[in-house]
């Protein structure tokens, strides 16, 4: 059964193609303070990428044109001379502007590693090895590490994702609080939702 466009309804606020507009990327105005922050290499991904696959999500501003998402697109586009790209502007306060900025940076989920790995996997077999490679190089990730691990091989060090990991000590030593927060840190910068517990 095909449905038409005009029976189809939804609650939420739909952008229409007048919405967006291409608009000279020099002119928007970068929120002071931006979190995010990228690598040299991950900007040299993300320059990459836009070539291949174009514009795939707007940058979004306020009214003002105060960016909320999308500051190093636009970024990476006027280093590379590319000054025009679409716009999504919307009236948004000073704290909804931030809030979408947040949500847009860190409402992506967890990767699964082991599911990743198969995806990898996939994407290698499919040709595109060299992309894939990039693309981890930028996030600090070596695939043929990853590729060479295996699970069933008992050569994993990929975490399933859900389990539970107490460290103790390290090779008959105690960890003092120092090491402690050490792991925490390396865990926690590895995408684990680590947590300390004294015992």
């Amino acid at each position: 059964m095909v449905t038409k466009m005009s029976e189809k309804t939804t609650s939420l606020k739909v952008p229409l193609i007048d919405d967006l507009k291409l608009e000279d990327l020099r002119f928007l105005k970068h929120h002071e303070g931006n979190p995010n922050r990228m690598t040299v290499k991950q900007k040299e991904q993300l320059w990459h990428s836009l070539q291949r696959y174009g514009w795939l999500v707007p940058i979004i501003t306020d009214a003002d044109g105060i960016v909320a998402d999308g500051e190093q697109r636009v970024d990476v586009c006027i280093a590379h001379g590319e000054f025009f790209g679409p716009v999504l502007r919307r009236a948004l306060t000073e704290a909804e502007r931030l809030i979408v900025g947040q949500e847009l940076n860190k409402l992506r989920g967890k990767h699964n590693r082991e599911a990743d790995r198969a995806e990898y996997i996939k994407i290698d077999g499919l040709g595109e090895r060299s992309d894939l490679e990039s693309l981890l190089s930028a996030v600090g990730e070596d695939l043929s590490k990853i590729l060479s691990s295996s699970v069933e091989h008992g050569g994993s060090n990929m975490i399933p994702e859900t389990c539970e990991i107490v460290i103790r000590g390290f090779k008959g030593k105690k960890f003092d609080e120092q090491a402690q927060k050490a792991a925490w840190e390396k865990f926690t910068v590895e995408g684990y939702d680590a947590g300390l517990l004294n015992l």
